[in-house]
């Protein structure tokens, strides 16, 4: 039989499921902000899983996929723990913003780590997060999207770690790169990068986004997140049963464009999720409001689109699209 698995002052009995919020920090008028967080303690001693959604909060998919993942699940049947965290920027998922808007400090949550135990109200959150849930992982999986700015079509930024590849193995996702260490400026502070500093595997999962959020997307997107936890869960002993994973996967350079100028987007003809381009193919136009052309932006290299505007909005620096080619491929886990 497992043991008692206790955060503070909450204690999870083996084989039972505990649901709340822990509160890490009160607000100026003095409510509670903190993780709301389910914990499975499964009956059997095991591994720890630890899942996350929401770091942004207008990455709403993530937290769909976790109640759908948790409907399936009997802590009496289950070996190890799995601690998911709905919504790990909470006071973004209630604004449906990016970064939480009362923030002065520290906007963006997943450029905050290792955070500050006395810090801002995310810098705080994710001192707790690493502190008290992530330094007890085995695994790490840590679910995100476009958000409001664009659609991504599923891929899986890893740690260039044979743990890290074998988490995205099990995980079995078919696309997949390389993320920097946490001490590379443009990543700097991200969980992944932390993780990797932690000796902790981990990986995150980005898929969704504003604009294609009509049923048949959601459901499509949900399933996947859904898909790929199942097989971890199943790959390091918390459930049982049998995984759902292609059988090669395929690691892939990509191409993030973003827009240099404000104005309206017009796609390229033919420009689709999973379009076929060539370098120095057009991808998209951004217009001024009277039509003047502003910029044009095409593919360095020959590949598929994997990411596109959510909507014509073009704002400056913001990322518009996605391009990928595979630069090699590689078995899944038998």
């Amino acid at each position: 039989m497992s043991s008692i698995f206790q955060i503070g002052d909450i204690k999870v009995e083996p084989g039972t499921r505990y649901q709340g919020i822990i509160e890490v920090v009160r607000s100026p008028l003095g409510y509670p902000i903190g993780l709301p967080v389910m914990i499975f303690n499964g009956i059997k001693e095991g591994k720890t899983v630890v899942v996350d959604a929401m770091t942004h909060g207008d990455e709403t998919e993530g937290a769909l996929a976790m109640l759908k993942i948790q409907r399936d699940l009997d802590p009496k049947e289950m070996s190890g723990t799995l601690i998911a965290v709905p919504a790990l920027n909470s006071q973004a998922f209630e604004s449906n913003t990016r970064g939480n808007p009362f923030e002065i400090h520290q906007y963006d949550f997943n450029r905050g780590y290792p955070g500050a135990e006395n810090g801002g109200l995310t810098q705080r959150l994710a001192h707790f997060y690493l502190e008290n849930l992530i330094k007890r992982a085995d695994a790490v999986i840590t679910l995100h999207g476009g958000g409001t700015p664009f659609y991504l079509d599923g891929f899986v930024i890893a740690q260039n770690t044979t743990a890290g590849l074998e988490l995205v193995r099990a995980m079995g996702w078919r696309r997949f790169s390389s993320a920097p260490p946490a001490g590379v400026a443009k990543y700097a502070g991200t969980l992944t990068g932390y993780c990797r500093e932690l000796g902790v595997a981990s990986i995150t999962a980005e898929m969704g986004g504003f604009g294609f959020r009509t049923p048949s997307y959601l459901n499509r997107v949900t399933s996947e997140f859904k898909r790929g936890v199942r097989n971890v869960m199943i790959y390091y002993g918390l459930i049982e049963g049998e995984p759902d994973r292609p059988d090669t996967l395929h690691r892939i350079k990509r191409h993030l464009f973003r827009s240099s100028k404000g104005g309206i987007i017009e796609l390229a003809p033919g420009i689709d999720i999973d379009s076929e381009v060539k370098e120095g193919g057009l991808i998209l136009s951004i217009y001024s409001m009277f039509g003047e052309l502003l910029d044009e932006q095409r593919s360095p290299f020959d590949g598929r689109i994997m990411g596109l505007p959510g909507g014509p909005l073009a704002s400056p620096a913001r990322i518009l699209a996605s391009v990928y080619s595979v630069e090699e491929e590689i078995p899944t886990i038998p």
